[in-house]
């Protein structure tokens, strides 16, 4: 299993721990945005930087779908969202994966 911080919690066995993207406070014009643009902000992008894989990601499969480092497009209602110390964070199994992100800067909400 790979990890990208000692400190986090390891996922067990197919699970991945994911770190939600952060949300926008303001707009590239420097527009602060309320906090009802930031909740639409948070439930329409559902993209999230995989910090670790538990063990048995993948296992069953010739090639994994993503890697520790890479952002990833996961389902709206999926996964178990916790947070650890100040920082949310969401755990899922390895198959809810729908897409690996090149440019999670290009994802928005509709």
């Amino acid at each position: 299993m790979k990890i990208i911080d000692e400190n986090l919690p390891e996922p067990s066995g197919f699970r991945i721990l994911l770190k939600p993207r952060e949300i926008q406070e303001k707009t590239a014009g420097g527009i602060i945005l309320a906090d009802i643009s930031k909740d639409h902000q948070a439930t329409q992008t559902n993209v999230s930087k995989v910090l670790a894989m538990g063990a048995d990601c993948y296992s069953e499969h010739k090639k994994a779908w993503c890697r520790v480092g890479d952002w990833v497009l996961t389902g709206k209602y999926i996964g178990h969202k916790f947070r650890y110390g100040t920082d949310e964070y969401c755990i899922i199994n390895d198959d809810e994966v729908i897409a690996v992100v090149p440019d999670e800067a290009k994802v928005s909400a509709k």
